[in-house]
Formats: structure tokens, C-alpha cells, sequence
């Protein structure tokens, strides 16, 4: 079995009766040689991560309002806006004591962009080497992003996105100059928690 025909052989007891081979179109695209389910796939694994997302978000709320943190899970939708961003806040939560409003959102924000994580140590180490795919400049851009924030003494992530990158804090497609690993993030999270405490 190929991914274009199959061969088959009729065998009797002393002699081959007949064999052949069925061919048939391959289930690529002429052009580039993709899977013709590659885009149901990659619309199905996109619908599943943002249903992931939403229901993690969901919990925490629920998680947030249970402890008294918020009044309403509804409290971080687009009906709720805040003057401070949760950047700033994430800043003020070393020096400060952060209201509840003020620590929810801190640490919803942290939960609902929570960095860059390798999905296996073999996908890191075939990124290494590569620098021209996607996965090369995530990994080139991760080290910087670390080693900026360590050459520059910054507590945390926050401060040096603050400080390093004030006008957009997000990354635009293709440029991954502000990548933040999960990691990163982690010792950020710790950090307010034990500031907070």
C-alpha cells in the first residue's frame, strides 16, 4: 500500500494467479504537497485552543469570584473597562499593596497570555538550529527576550516589556521580537504572590 496505489496478487497452491496494482490520485495538493484535510485540520486544532482558552478563563473567574476577589465572572469583559493597564499593574503589584479588583486582573492577565511553552524538548532542540522557521525565531527571540531582562536587572517580564517596548506590548504577526516564555511568566507570577503576601 503507497499513498498513490495499492498492489494486490491472487495466489493459488503452486502458482501466482494474477497480481496488479490500483493507482489513484494522491490526497495532496499538486502544488505544495499538503494534506487536502490539512486546513480542516489546522480550523479544528484552532476551534479546539480557543475553546481550551475560553473555558480556562472561565474557570478562573469563577475561581476568582469563589475567593472573593471580583463580584461578577463577568468582570474582565469589554463591559468592565479599566483605566490602568494590567502591564502597569503587574508593575505596581512589586512595590504595592494591589486592591482585590486590581490582583484579579493581574492575575487574570497573566493567566489569559500565559508566554510561550515548547510542546516537547525534541520540537526545542530541532528549533535550535533553525533560524530561518518559525519555530528558530521563537527560540532566537525567547533567548533575547531572557537575556534582556537579566543584562538590564528588571524584577520581572512586566517591567521590562514596560520599559523596553512602552508603545505596544504584544507581538504582530510574523515578528516575535517580545516573546515571552511560560517560564518568564511563572517566576513573574511567584513573585507578586510572595509581594503581595
Amino acid at each position: 500500500i503507497g499513498i498513490a496505489s495499492v498492489g494486490w496478487c491472487v495466489l493459488g497452491e503452486e502458482r501466482i494467479i494474477d497480481l496488479g496494482v490500483r493507482a489513484f490520485d494522491k490526497a495532496e495538493t499538486a502544488k505544495e504537497g499538503d494534506s487536502l484535510n490539512l486546513i480542516r485540520r489546522q480550523a479544528r486544532l484552532m476551534r479546539r485552543r480557543l475553546c481550551r482558552r475560553a473555558w480556562r478563563l472561565t474557570k478562573l473567574a469563577r475561581a476568582l469570584k469563589h475567593h472573593g476577589l471580583i463580584d461578577d465572572t463577568d468582570a474582565f469583559g469589554p463591559k468592565h473597562p479599566t483605566k490602568t493597564s494590567p502591564w502597569q499593574l503587574r508593575v505596581a503589584g512589586l512595590d504595592r499593596l494591589l486592591s482585590q479588583e486590581e490582583w484579579a486582573r493581574v492575575i487574570y492577565h497573566l493567566c489569559k497570555h500565559r508566554g510561550f511553552h515548547w510542546v516537547s524538548r525534541a520540537e526545542e532542540k530541532a528549533a535550535e538550529g533553525d533560524g530561518k522557521s518559525e519555530g528558530g525565531k521563537v527560540k532566537t527571540a525567547l533567548e533575547q527576550t531572557k537575556t534582556l531582562k537579566n543584562e538590564k536587572n528588571y524584577r520581572t517580564a512586566a517591567e521590562m516589556v514596560l520599559a523596553e517596548f512602552p508603545e505596544a506590548q504584544r507581538n504582530k504577526q510574523g515578528d516575535y521580537g517580545k516573546a515571552l516564555s511560560r517560564v518568564l511568566l511563572s517566576e513573574e507570577l511567584g513573585l507578586l504572590f510572595a509581594r503581595q503576601r
